[in-house]
């Protein structure tokens, strides 16, 4: 039996012990063959090697590098990429333990309520929503402390990007973009599930111009009645002013108000945004666009887009009624109403592949593997130099129990576990999944009202003692 040292790699295989992101097992076996060819080598190189054989993503493995060893299991999610920020929350590609498939979930920010009964509820209606638009609203749960919500992954573009790279679309693209969507909102409406928070941005163009509505039950969670609702005041109000571009009259004024006119008014203003390049107010501050839905009209399509027929401007004018009762009956009817000026794109005219920056994909592997044949301690992995990482406090790690590695040509290799001293308390507080935090998350109520007699206790005492 060979008995190899660690050297600079030591800390971080602990981290990736604590972080079960690998099976222990499977990682003694890769550690002792790479350590065993690279015994040198740099926590970088090892990281990149385990990202070059797949067994760790690149998010995952910088995530390592900076210490943070918690949070990338979330109930039978673990967590594979950050794929954006949105007014609820972050959004990160997951994989599931159950089905090895792999799902959007969105982190909600600790400070909102949870019921848990309610978004079953929601979670079930949504099984009789079938059509290709609709990205389902599977599951809902709350692990360490964190609440999720999560969908199917689905691979494309945004919408918003689409339209920001060819400035505009043409009447017949739009139109073809616009059933899809109406048809799936009148399956969902059907079923009483509105959307509520419908954008450019919650749209998905994939492959052949298939449309993917994003953010499908989040509504339905803020329309739920007080001491009902599943998230707070302030969540709610954050996410109202992130649509606010194409926020229905009558939501703005009721945030909970939403029902299927207000998701046909939000068609109308994706469309117009679609056909025109911008949104029908633009200009000026949140109160005022807010007074325009109510009461202005937006500058005409016509006059912006002289290539629209009236057909498809008229459309979009209906849509775009401040009174619900003056739309459409239904969102079939606005099907029908598209169908007749909907074009679907061919090869030459369909969308741009996705982006790198995109929520609905990840990043390329590199094309070569790269070589740890000659490790030094000044190698560059492409993730993290070791010049650039904060290295960990020598002795304060340990590896519990000795575990022999298993496999490969190489001999066995057994580690020899270091000096065990407790971690700094800060360095824990940085192994969590950024999420928006405020005093009321980190006192609680109780707290609150503590820290408020302390200080009245305090402006008493100075005050008696100036009299």
């Amino acid at each position: 039996m060979v008995t190899t040292e660690l050297g600079a790699c030591e800390w971080f295989i602990w981290d990736l012990r604590r972080s079960n992101l690998i099976d222990r097992g499977t990682l003694d076996q890769i550690v002792g063959e790479f350590m065993q060819a690279n015994p040198r080598a740099e926590p970088p190189a090892l990281a990149e090697y385990l990202v070059h054989k797949g067994t760790l993503s690149q998010f995952q493995i910088d995530r390592l590098l900076q210490g943070k060893t918690q949070g990338f299991v979330l109930g039978p999610f673990t967590l594979m990429d950050a794929m954006g920020a949105g007014s609820m929350g972050t959004v990160y590609k997951a994989q599931s333990k159950n089905d090895h498939k792999f799902y959007a979930v969105k982190v909600l920010p600790r400070r909102s309520m949870w019921n848990v009964r309610i978004a079953r509820r929601k979670v079930r209606a949504f099984e009789a929503c079938r059509h290709p638009a609709v990205v389902p609203f599977v599951d809902v749960g709350t692990a360490g402390g964190m609440h999720y919500l999560a969908w199917p992954f689905v691979e494309g573009e945004g919408l918003d990007k689409v339209v920001q790279a060819h400035e505009k679309l043409s009447p017949g693209l739009t139109a073809y973009y616009g059933m899809q969507v109406a048809e799936a909102l009148e399956i969902c409406h059907q079923q009483a599930l509105f959307h509520g928070l419908l954008k450019p941005s919650n749209l998905m163009v994939g492959a052949n111009g298939q449309i993917y509505i994003l953010d499908f039950g989040i509504g339905c969670l803020l329309s739920e009645t007080e001491g009902e609702s599943l998230v707070d005041t302030m969540s709610t109000a954050n996410s109202v002013t992130s649509g606010l571009d194409c926020a229905s009259p009558e939501s703005i004024m009721d945030p909970t108000n939403l029902t299927p006119a207000g998701d046909q008014y939000s068609l109308g203003c994706v469309l117009y945004y679609c056909l025109t390049g911008q949104y029908p107010f633009p200009d000026g501050s949140a109160a005022e666009k807010m007074m325009a839905h109510q009461f202005k009209e937006p500058t005409p399509i016509q006059d912006l887009n002289p290539d629209v027929p009236t057909e498809l401007v008229e459309v979009v004018h209906m849509l775009m009624q401040k009174t619900p009762g003056s739309r459409y009956a239904s969102a079939a009817a606005v099907v029908e109403a598209l169908r007749p000026l909907a074009q679907a794109p061919t090869l030459s005219k369909a969308p741009a592949p996705p982006r790198n920056n995109q929520r609905a994909n990840v990043a390329p592997r590199p094309a070569a593997p790269p070589r740890f044949d000659a490790p030094t301690p000044e190698h560059k992995s492409g993730i993290i130099s070791p010049s650039s990482h904060t290295p960990k406090p020598q002795g304060t790690l340990s590896l519990p129990n000795r575990q022999t590695f298993r496999g490969g040509p190489a001999p066995a290799t057994q580690i020899k576990p270091p000096v065990e001293k407790p971690r700094p308390p800060e360095a824990e507080l940085e192994n969590t999944i950024p999420l928006p935090t405020s005093w009321d998350d980190k006192l609680g109520p109780a707290g609150i009202v503590f820290v408020g007699i302390i200080t009245c206790v305090l402006v008493w005492m100075l005050v008696h003692y100036l009299l």
